[in-house]
């Protein structure tokens, strides 16, 4: 009696886990339900606050120009001279420019759409905006510890607070078994969960390639290391980022409820973060510096978040948190 009580509780629970989550109930508003609504202030802070610190270094272009600096290390540095990032070498303050282009033209914007999609009520537009609250977060987090000291430290600093408190706001606001949807493919769910465990695997070997070599041949120190005190992106990459998008990608393909809630999340990021990596290949190709091996991956994974995001986002787009 035992057994078939197991196997029919078993039954039960696998005919349920993928119906579509209700209308979530509250004796509120409205305003109450949807958490974009709750949150609007907090993202039109995150919203102004990240185009000043964008567009900042469009605007403020004082400096000596490029100068030579030999590092601790004894290497030859040739900082950018310019703005806000005139003590950070050129090829690296470049990288910084085409970030806060693609952050003034692509993301500032999606931020603003999405959180009108997302006061709506639509489930697909909470991860939408949770995805581009991601976004931002994680720029100004690598600018604190990679861009040099200068008069932006503190609204980075502010930046960082808003973007981080915005987005676990959205991430705990409602259960993960909200976003299960019974409408997503097979064949979706395979591709978006195989995509994120692909790209945490790729940018892993990438970043491995430029650390493990040196340690293993003695000379310690990689060839982008420049004067920095150590290698902040690949660091916070291998220990934070990355394994995110193996987590979300493996929880996806089992189907488990907070694949459902971080996959769309990572992929709608991904799409942003890859496509400001794509406009700092194009820039630093401009000035006469390789790209290597990102040269090719970079522009690929653009296209495969692009196609997870929306593969991932799709089912959602008809239901209402």
């Amino acid at each position: 009696m035992r057994r078939q009580s197991e196997q029919t509780s078993r039954a039960t629970h696998n005919n349920t886990s993928f119906r579509e989550p209700p209308m979530l109930q509250t004796g509120g508003s409205v305003s109450d339900v949807v958490p974009a609504r709750r949150f609007t202030v907090l993202i039109l802070t995150l919203a102004l606050a990240a185009t000043a610190a964008a567009a900042a270094p469009f605007l403020f272009r004082d400096g000596l120009g490029p100068e030579q600096h030999t590092s601790i290390r004894g290497i030859e540095i040739t900082t950018y001279g310019i703005g806000p990032y005139r003590h950070m070498p050129a090829d690296v303050a470049v990288q910084g420019l085409a970030q806060d282009a693609v952050t003034l033209a692509f993301g500032i914007p999606a931020l603003v759409i999405t959180l009108l999609w997302a006061r709506r009520g639509a489930r697909a537009g909470h991860l939408a905006l949770s995805g581009v609250v991601a976004y931002l977060f994680v720029q100004y987090f690598l600018y604190l510890g990679m861009a040099t000291y200068n008069e932006l430290f503190l609204l980075w600093v502010a930046l960082v607070f808003v973007a981080s408190q915005a987005l676990f706001r959205l991430l705990l606001a409602v259960p993960p078994s909200t976003f299960v949807s019974a409408s997503v493919s097979l064949r979706s769910r395979r591709y978006v969960g195989g995509f994120l465990l692909v790209n945490g695997t790729l940018i892993s070997l990438l970043w491995l390639q430029v650390v493990v070599p040196p340690l293993i041949d003695g000379s310690l120190y990689p060839a982008g290391l420049n004067h920095f005190t150590t290698m902040i992106v690949q660091g916070f990459d291998l220990a934070l980022f990355l394994p995110i998008s193996l987590i979300a990608g493996h929880a996806y393909l089992k189907r488990r409820a907070l694949g459902d809630l971080l996959a769309p999340v990572y992929a709608v990021f991904l799409s942003l973060q890859m496509l400001a990596l794509f406009a700092k290949i194009v820039w630093m190709n401009s000035i006469g510096v390789s790209a290597g091996p990102a040269l090719v991956i970079i522009p690929l994974l653009l296209a495969g978040a692009v196609a997870a995001a929306w593969l991932a986002l799709r089912p959602l787009r008809a239901t209402s948190l």
